[in-house]
């Protein structure tokens, strides 16, 4: 019977905390074209991944283009040499610009999904003392969609903006009926509701290209902040102990009515506020150079240790009060800190045209981003574990022109290869008596994809 108590408090223990990310493409990137450069296309991008990477681009082309591919990432990460399992991430990006004029002012409208192909929204709780892989667990797990309009009121100025969207689930779990501990199969019954709300958030992003020559161009991009709540509701039984909906705990002739209320409320996935400035340069016409310097400001992040709050109600018979002991309140948990840091990510991408015939073209990429970690050393008692991240690049893009009449325009196909290398970091706990203690965390992350566009004249 003492066991009754302390399966309760696990649920609390295993349900509180939820894990954290951002967006995929922040991770993985969006199109194959720009992810082989790195994702330094701020200035001159003009696919359809232009509905991550700058809005702006939409309108650049004048063209309406349709783009799909697919994507996947596979996780070699470990904590002191064992496995952390990390999911793989795979799915498919599909984009489309629509193109307009009227008189000489051009307008576009863009479209953009990233959508995992195993799962529309996953949350996955951990205890708050696991360590765990912080941007790298829940953060793919997601489906975005975003919806752009772009302006050119000038050849050398675009305009573009828009609202992305994220999703996320929120679940209420009730559970009521009776547990005969002499006879838990024939005697026990229970039934159980789980209800789960898939809910939809909106986020600005908005980007200008700047091309002052034909050879230079300029791009300013804002994605703004956004914060996927995760409140789990979960009773077992109900207040009016006694009730047709009560929970029971049968042992022979003695019945003990019991009630538990959890409640969690943390943060399951947040993305900060981020701004690029990028140049792209093409000191000739086969060579384009291209950096971005990206500001995130992870000092405003929302921690997923958030607070939770429990009560137990229970009914002891005065023959059972020796041996069963109910707390007259369970402390609640409050939200934790994770002290991260603002961090600047520079991208650098080169792209060299190696043939070029009036009906092909064939491009080759390559491209470099190194991302400074923004967690501190988990010294205390979080364990929001990231290392810093060195990734590479390398890419090809075929372009076909000779396909009318089937195509009055071209088709392009691009393919990608990432590798990312976490070089080890030591986490060192100030506590002796810490339940994790120190351990050192780092590997490696393997990624791929295709995109084929189809471009209109």
């Amino acid at each position: 019977m003492r066991a009754l108590v302390p399966a309760l408090l696990a649920l609390l223990a295993l349900l509180a905390p939820s894990l954290a990310g951002a967006q995929a493409m922040d991770t993985y990137g969006m199109g194959a074209r720009s992810t082989a450069l790195g994702g330094a296309v701020a200035a001159d991008v003009e696919d359809f991944s232009a509905n991550y990477y700058n809005p702006a681009g939409i309108v650049r082309s004048g063209q309406l283009r349709v783009g799909a591919g697919w994507f996947g990432a596979h996780h070699d990460l470990s904590m002191n040499d064992v496995a952390s399992n990390v999911d793989p991430v795979h799915g498919i990006v599909v984009g489309l610009n629509v193109p307009g004029q009227i008189d000489d002012f051009r307008f576009g409208f863009g479209l953009g999904v990233h959508l995992n192909d195993q799962r529309v929204s996953r949350t996955r709780s951990l205890p708050r003392q696991r360590p765990r892989w912080e941007f790298y667990d829940n953060r793919p797990q997601r489906t975005y969609l975003s919806t752009h309009l772009a302006i050119q009121p000038w050849p050398w100025l675009r305009i573009g903006g828009g609202i992305g969207f994220l999703s996320y689930t929120a679940t209420q779990l009730t559970i009521r009926g009776a547990i005969d501990i002499t006879s838990p199969e024939r005697g026990s019954r229970l039934e159980h509701s789980l209800d789960g709300e898939l809910i939809t958030i909106r986020f600005p992003q908005a980007g200008v290209q700047v091309q002052p020559t034909d050879w230079l161009d300029f791009g300013v991009v804002y994605r703004g902040e956004y914060a996927l709540s995760n409140d789990l509701t979960a009773t077992v039984g109900t207040r009016e102990l006694g009730s047709p909906d009560s929970v029971v705990i049968r042992a022979g002739d003695l019945t003990i009515p019991g009630y538990l209320s959890l409640l969690t409320a943390s943060t399951n996935s947040y993305s900060p506020h981020q701004f690029v400035f990028g140049g792209s340069v093409r000191p000739i016409p086969e060579l384009r150079l291209s950096f971005d310097l990206t500001w995130l400001l992870w000092n405003l992040y929302q921690s997923p240790l958030g607070r939770s709050n429990v009560e137990l109600d229970i009914i002891v018979p005065p023959e059972l009060a020796d041996m069963i002991m109910v707390p007259d309140s369970i402390t609640p948990g409050e939200p934790v800190d994770a002290f991260f840091q603002d961090r600047v990510v520079p991208r650098f991408g080169v792209e060299v045209t190696a043939l070029r015939e009036p009906d092909v073209r064939l491009d080759v990429r390559a491209g470099y981003f190194y991302e400074n970690s923004p967690i501190p050393e988990q010294r205390g008692y979080t364990n929001l574990v990231d290392s810093d991240r060195h990734a590479f690049n390398l890419g090809a893009g075929l372009e076909l022109f000779a396909l009318r009449p089937l195509l009055p325009g071209s088709l392009s196909i691009d393919l990608y290869l990432q590798y990312s290398f976490l070089p080890e970091r030591a986490h060192r706990k100030v506590l002796t008596v810490d339940a994790v203690g120190d351990y050192v965390a780092g590997g490696h992350i393997f990624a791929g994809g295709a995109t084929v566009e189809a471009r209109f004249e």
